[in-house]
């Protein structure tokens, strides 16, 4: 969620689904009961409103732009887990957002895999992997990621 707001690619809609996230967490106050209950059409004023408002009752603080955008690897990380249609485009939006915080060092394999897949895909693939060898690598890694980061 920090993340898109950030990035200024927030919608309405994402803050209700926050919103509910939230409460099936656990988490609970005034402001994030209205938050949740509000309907379209959503007025994105009133909207942010509220989550500012939901933010300050839980005392809940926005987190740095290198935690949102490792939150949100974290994210991508389960998605590809959940869905193995689109791998490859989910390896690509990994690597922008390393590139957005400077390639931290602990990431680097997600190169190493955006690697493997340009070589799949654009010549060169001088391993002669296969598909299902890079999607292999590329879940081996989102497990990894998931292992070592997740919090619970």
């Amino acid at each position: 969620m920090f993340y898109k707001i950030q990035n200024y690619n927030v919608k309405a809609v994402d803050y209700i689904n926050w919103a509910f996230n939230m409460l099936e967490n656990n988490c609970s106050s005034f402001s994030l009961n209205i938050l949740s209950s509000l309907r379209e059409p959503l007025n994105i004023f009133e909207v942010e409103d509220y989550f500012r408002r939901a933010l300050s009752e839980i005392e809940l603080h926005e987190p740095s732009y290198e935690e949102c955008a490792r939150y949100y690897i974290l994210h991508l990380s389960e998605k590809l887990l959940q869905d193995k249609t689109n791998v490859f485009d989910i390896v690509y939006d990994i690597n922008t957002v390393i590139r957005e915080i400077n390639y931290p060092e602990d990431l680097e394999a997600w190169f190493y895999i955006s690697d493997m897949i340009d070589e799949f895909h654009y010549g060169g693939n001088d391993f002669n992997l296969t598909k299902e060898e890079v999607i292999a690598t590329i879940m081996d890694e989102a497990k990894n990621y998931l292992k070592i980061n997740k919090k619970n």
